[in-house]
């Protein structure tokens, strides 16, 4: 795959580690914006947000694991790559459980890299796709009514016309009525594409 357009956020107190891991990264197209600290990172809320971090465990100010779980608090559940000099099994379990790609430790190949790096993008994309589908559900969610909404929800659950018009009071020609307004503003063509929208939700 292509990483070229990829913006990844490289944090690490040692200058030269920094810079070497932005070096290869760049090489293999890849744009990096360098942090000395976690603070530094957690200041720069301005920027848009990285489809990956290469996070140095051993920091003076935050360790990697804590800058990672202020960072999410912020910015959400993005994939990062966890760089350490000492390994072990707990650190590796914790960086798991926060949403790491892998756990590196030093001295380690470039092309390990790159391909944490690879594996990291191709798991925010479908992050981001997954949250850009919920946002256009909810939005057309609310462009229905209350009972709109009920009738809906109706519909997902299988329930037939006649049995949605007995169970609100209501005559099964109003209930085709709303659900005709419902395919309408849900832009579906069938009951399996609304079930899978109110899935989404």
């Amino acid at each position: 795959m292509t990483i070229g357009t990829v913006d990844v956020w490289v944090v690490d107190d040692d200058e030269g580690m920094r810079n070497s891991t932005s070096f290869v990264l760049g090489k293999a197209g890849v744009h990096c914006s360098e942090f000395a600290s976690g603070a530094d990172a957690l200041q720069e809320q301005d920027l848009a947000c990285p489809q990956c971090l290469v996070v140095d465990f051993k920091m003076p100010d935050l360790n990697g694991l804590e800058f990672i779980s202020k960072f999410q608090n912020n910015r959400g559940k993005v994939p990062f790559v966890l760089i350490t000099g000492h390994g072990t099994v707990a650190l590796a379990v914790e960086a798991m459980k926060l949403g790491a790609v892998t756990v590196i430790e030093k001295p380690f190949k470039h092309e390990k890299l790159i391909d944490a790096v690879k594996t990291a993008v191709e798991l925010d994309s479908e992050r981001r796709t997954r949250e850009n589908q919920k946002s256009l559900v909810n939005d057309r969610l609310d462009s229905l009514t209350p009972r709109e909404r009920q009738i809906a929800e109706l519909v997902a659950e299988g329930k037939l016309s006649k049995q949605i018009a007995k169970l609100l009071s209501i005559s099964p020609k109003t209930v085709e009525v709303h659900r005709s307004r419902i395919t309408k503003k849900m832009e579906v063509e069938s009951v399996a594409q609304l079930v899978k929208m109110m899935q989404i939700s």
